[in-house]
C-alpha cells in the first residue's frame, strides 16, 4: 500500500508554473478553465462531475468511461474529501490521469485536461490510490467464475477455436514494469540494461479480462520461479484433483509442465499431431500477450516511460490497481 512518496522534482508538475499555492484551489483541475464550467463557477459545482464532459473526454484524458469514472466517484466520495486544494472529483481525475499517461507534465490544456500543480499532487495521491485499491482490486480481479454461464463460455470459446486444449482456459504469464531505482536491495530488482522493474505475474482469460495478478516479485526474480513462488500450484492443483472443469492454464516453456500447467511440446516433429498441439497453444497463449499490451496501452504509467518513481510496494500497488481498472474498462460497453 503506499505509504510515503518518492519526491521526483518535475514529474508531476503542472506547465502552469505561475500557479501560486495560495491560487491552487481556485483552479479546476480535471478540465480546462475555458471550458463551459469555469474556474470561477461555485464551490458547489467542484464538488460534482462536471456535467458537460462526455464520455469521449474521459476516454480521451483519463482512458476510461464517464460511467466507470461516476461508479468510481460515487463510491469514494465519503473518503475523498474535498478540500480548499482539491476536490474529490480533482484528486480522482489526477490520479486516473496519471494511471494513464505516466506524468502530469505537459498537460495544460491537452484534451481540455488542466493538470494539478505537483505539490498538490503529491500530498492526495497516496490517499486516493490506496481507496481505488480497496474499493476495485479483490472485487474486479478474481479467479473464481462468477456464474454458470460465464463457465460455460470458456469451455465453449476452447473448444471451438483450440480443440486440442479441451481443459484449458487461462493462460499465465509474467510481465516486467519498469520502476525507479530503488534505495534498499537494489540488485534484486535489476533486470537489464540499467533498468529496474517489478516481474508481475498474471492470468488472463479469453475475454482479455486478468483474473489474477502478482506484482510483488522483484525484477531480477527469473520467470519459471514466479509460478512457484506464488499461491497458485496449490490452487490450481486442487482444482485439477477436484476435476474442475477448464482447471488447466497455458503457460510458455520455462513454467514447469505440470498436469495443471500446459506448455507446448518440445522437439516436434514437421507436421504432427504436437505442431498442431504448438500451433493452437500458441494462438490461445496470444489472446494473453495481447491483455499485457491492452492494459499498457491503457495504463501507461505501465510502459516504463518514465520508471514509475515510487518505491516497490507503492508500485505494487499502482500496477494492481491499473489491472482492476482494466477490467472495468472491458465490462464497459462504452469504452472502445
Amino acid at each position: 500500500m503506499i505509504s510515503a512518496l518518492l519526491l521526483i522534482s518535475d514529474l508531476f508538475e503542472s506547465d502552469d508554473s505561475t500557479t501560486t499555492d495560495s491560487d491552487d484551489y481556485r483552479v479546476g483541475y480535471g478540465y480546462s478553465s475555458d471550458s463551459a464550467e469555469s474556474c470561477s463557477d461555485s464551490e458547489e459545482s467542484r464538488k460534482s462531475i462536471p456535467s458537460h464532459l462526455d464520455n469521449e473526454w474521459f476516454l480521451k484524458c483519463l482512458h476510461v468511461s464517464r460511467d466507470v469514472f461516476k461508479e468510481l466517484y460515487d463510491n469514494l466520495l465519503p473518503q475523498l474529501k474535498t478540500t480548499k486544494r482539491s476536490t474529490a472529483y480533482e484528486k480522482l481525475a489526477a490520479t486516473l490521469r496519471y494511471l494513464a499517461k505516466g506524468t502530469c507534465t505537459s498537460d495544460l490544456g491537452v484534451g481540455g485536461y488542466k493538470a494539478m500543480p505537483r505539490k498538490v499532487f503529491q500530498e492526495m495521491f497516496p490517499q486516493t490510490l490506496n481507496a481505488l485499491h480497496d474499493l476495485i482490486c479483490k472485487k474486479y480481479i478474481t479467479l473464481k467464475l462468477q456464474n454458470n454461464d460465464e463457465q460455460m463460455e470458456a469451455e465453449r470459446y476452447f473448444e471451438t477455436h483450440f480443440p486440442k486444449l479441451p481443459r484449458a482456459a487461462l493462460c499465465a504469464l509474467g510481465t516486467h514494469i519498469e520502476i525507479a531505482e530503488p534505495t534498499d536491495e537494489k540488485h534484486l530488482y535489476y533486470y537489464k540494461y540499467g533498468t529496474y522493474s517489478l516481474n508481475a505475474l498474471m492470468i488472463c482469460d479469453h475475454r482479455k479480462h486478468i483474473r489474477y495478478v502478482n506484482a510483488s516479485f522483484c525484477g531480477a526474480l527469473h520467470d519459471a520461479q514466479l509460478w512457484t513462488s506464488s499461491d497458485l500450484d496449490k490452487y490450481f492443483a486442487e482444482e485439477y484433483v477436484n476435476g474442475k472443469s477448464n482447471c488447466q492454464v497455458l503457460a510458455k516453456p520455462m513454467f514447469a509442465s505440470k498436469p495443471w500447467i500446459v506448455t507446448p511440446i518440445g522437439n516436434a516433429n514437421p507436421n504432427s499431431p504436437e505442431i498442431t498441439f504448438n500451433d493452437q497453444h500458441a494462438k490461445a497463449f496470444a489472446i494473453a500477450e495481447e491483455t499485457i499490451l491492452l492494459l499498457k496501452k491503457r495504463f501507461r504509467c505501465l510502459l516504463g516511460k518514465p520508471p514509475i518513481p515510487y518505491t516497490p510496494a507503492e508500485c505494487m500497488t499502482i500496477i494492481h490497481v491499473c489491472c482492476a481498472l482494466h477490467n472495468m474498462c472491458m465490462a464497459d460497453p462504452n469504452v472502445k
